[in-house]
């Protein structure tokens, strides 16, 4: 989940919901141009002052990503979920996700590479984000799905990276990411089931250590 500030938070549901409802109308009448899109409009909409937008959110990148975070439905995380590998399959699926405004949104955001770097990077750096991600890998530890001599803390930090690594490479080879999450699903298949056949990595490791 996105963070504004901890101010916006402690607000009366009714008002965040009416400042996050102003900036999602407004980045629709913009969603051609982003730029054009202005924090003062969004204010007077939602009835605050500009200067209480700002001891709300941190920028209007950061008000984007809470509208859009607002619009979509996260998977649900439950302790009798089966692996980190199901959820990531869940978490792919966009289109499950988001609802009308939130496909606008979306729209936006992959538009812009720096505000989908800031996207995945704000939200997926967040401890609670990484904890959940971790828990589940202990769990599957538990299970006996995973190498004894894997680093869970390195392992859920890549984890979070994949979904900006596929964007990057939808990006240079032309391909529309919001339709085609199969370039991120497959990333996720080498990050869970390695690149080496069974059997590879016991026959190379004595060639690299001679």
């Amino acid at each position: 989940m996105f963070m504004p500030k901890k101010t916006f938070l402690r607000l009366p549901e009714e008002k965040k919901k009416r400042i996050l409802d102003a900036a999602a109308d407004e980045f629709t009448v913009y969603k051609e141009n982003y730029e054009k899109s202005k924090v003062q409009r969004i204010a007077e909409k939602a009835g605050i002052a500009v200067g209480s937008f700002y001891k709300y959110f941190f920028d209007k990148a950061d008000l984007l990503f809470c509208a859009f975070d607002a619009n979509r439905k996260k998977p649900e995380i439950r302790t009798d979920s089966s692996s980190l590998y199901e959820y990531s399959m869940k978490e792919m699926d966009f289109n499950v996700q988001l609802n009308e405004t939130g496909e606008v949104l979306a729209d936006i955001i992959f538009a812009n590479p720096q505000l989908f770097h800031d996207l995945v990077f704000r939200d997926e750096a967040s401890m609670d984000y990484l904890q959940r991600i971790r828990d589940y890998l202990e769990k599957d530890r538990e299970k006996g799905l995973l190498r004894k001599d894997l680093d869970v803390d390195l392992a859920a930090y890549f984890y979070t990276t994949i979904e900006y690594i596929a964007y990057q490479y939808c990006l240079r080879h032309d391909i529309d990411f919001k339709q085609d999450d199969r370039i991120a699903q497959l990333m996720m298949d080498i990050l869970f089931f390695g690149i080496y056949r069974d059997g590879a990595v016991d026959e190379l490791q004595p060639r690299v250590k001679k």
